[in-house]
């Protein structure tokens, strides 16, 4: 049983598993990596490496995941996060002291102490994002990440502030490999899109892969722009995964759906593989029979033949291994793969403001060649 159980109670009127104040475990790293790799939609960060990073923090010390409503609504609260270099075939590399050094940098440049930190999405890498600079600096986690899925650009996981007027994107970020000689940090300020998007040159300068810490925000502003809750739906995710995943890839899926509430697209051996490189991230389509599946890092459309449209990127697309019951990212999915696709609606997700931008969805459109625009429903 997970270390979080006794910390958990039951909502009757709602029927649903609510989780008291959490105090990081081991056990909890695990569900919700578990839990986080299907909310990935086919974002590939390495499970192993997540877990990881989360053992470092717990070994320093064991960060409290909290709910918004215990932060003061004028507490500031920065996001966590990491930017790859999209054009890099080098394995990326970023030491736990970058982490930490992002958020110093922060600090240094006269942001006042955050009160807490919160991560930039629910993928499989990205929910940890902010556990060690959490441990070493004291300060909890809020339960309210930019996104409650993963995403395939920063500004999606902004929370919608490059539309707020006046606001000024201040980011810090650190990586590189000391050893090669090409360690960088650095603090930039200006338009939300411009400063993400020069701290992805930044990551291609170092080959890999930057700590960024980013985008401070008084506690308020995540109260209908974050997405609450996301992190406690992946590890009560993560746990039904783990009791499941003995049972293979149909038990697994039977446990997923009975969560999130979605359907299974189709099932079978995946035909071929079109992969290609756009916007400096992997890009393509595969099909499994009459069904395809494009993707740009995350799972983006899956359709049935040339003209039925079964889900399109904010909805969750996940893809498990009918074996093993594990996820297939969408940079491993291979010919002769024996999968189940999966789809959850993105009304039963808990979704950030950047999920309703629809100026941030036109690069994806134009790299997959498929229509999001008119899918949005916002």
């Amino acid at each position: 049983m997970s270390e979080y159980a006794s910390l958990v109670f039951w909502n009757d009127r709602k029927g649903e598993k609510n989780m008291a104040k959490l105090q990081l475990t081991m056990d909890i790293l695990e569900e919700a990596l578990l839990g986080a790799s299907v909310l990935g939609g086919g974002e590939g960060t390495s499970i192993d490496e997540a877990m990881m990073l989360g053992e470092l923090a717990l070994k320093i010390n064991s960060p409290l995941l909290l709910d918004v409503e215990d932060i003061p609504s004028d507490g500031t609260v920065v996001t966590c996060g990491t930017v790859t270099c999209p054009h890099s075939k080098k394995a990326p590399f970023v030491s736990p002291r970058a982490h930490v050094r992002s958020i110093e940098l922060l600090l240094e440049s006269g942001l006042e102490r955050p009160a807490a930190l919160i991560s930039n999405e629910c993928g499989s890498g990205g929910i940890v994002n902010g556990w060690l600079q959490a441990a070493i600096l004291g300060l909890p986690i809020v339960d309210a990440p930019c996104n409650g899925r993963a995403h395939p650009t920063p500004e999606m996981g902004s929370m919608g502030l490059h539309l707020v007027p006046d606001y000024q994107a201040v980011q810090s970020f650190a990586g590189g490999d000391p050893a090669k000689g090409n360690y960088i940090e650095g603090l930039l300020r200006g338009n939300v899109k411009t400063v993400s998007s020069m701290i992805r040159q930044d990551a291609c300068v170092v080959g890999g892969l930057l700590s960024v810490a980013r985008n401070p925000v008084k506690a308020n502003f995540l109260r209908g722009n974050a997405a609450a809750g996301a992190i406690k739906l992946a590890i009560r995710l993560g746990g039904a995964v783990k009791e499941a995943r003995s049972g293979g890839g149909e038990a697994v899926t039977s446990a997923v759906l009975s969560i999130l509430r979605g359907e299974v697209l189709c099932r079978g051996r995946v035909d071929s593989v079109d992969r290609f490189t756009a916007g400096g991230m992997d890009s393509g389509t595969a099909y499994v029979g009459d069904v395809s599946v494009t993707f740009w890092r995350e799972y983006m459309t899956v359709e049935r033949g040339e003209e039925e449209r079964l889900a399109t990127f904010p909805d969750l697309i996940t893809v498990i291994d009918a074996e093993t019951g594990m996820t297939i990212a969408s940079s491993e999915i291979a010919s002769d793969m024996n999968v189940i696709m999966i789809s959850v609606p993105k009304r039963r997700l808990l979704l950030g403001a950047g999920m309703r931008c629809p100026d941030l969805f036109e690069p994806a459109e134009k790299v997959i060649g498929k229509k999001l625009l008119q899918y949005l429903e916002l």
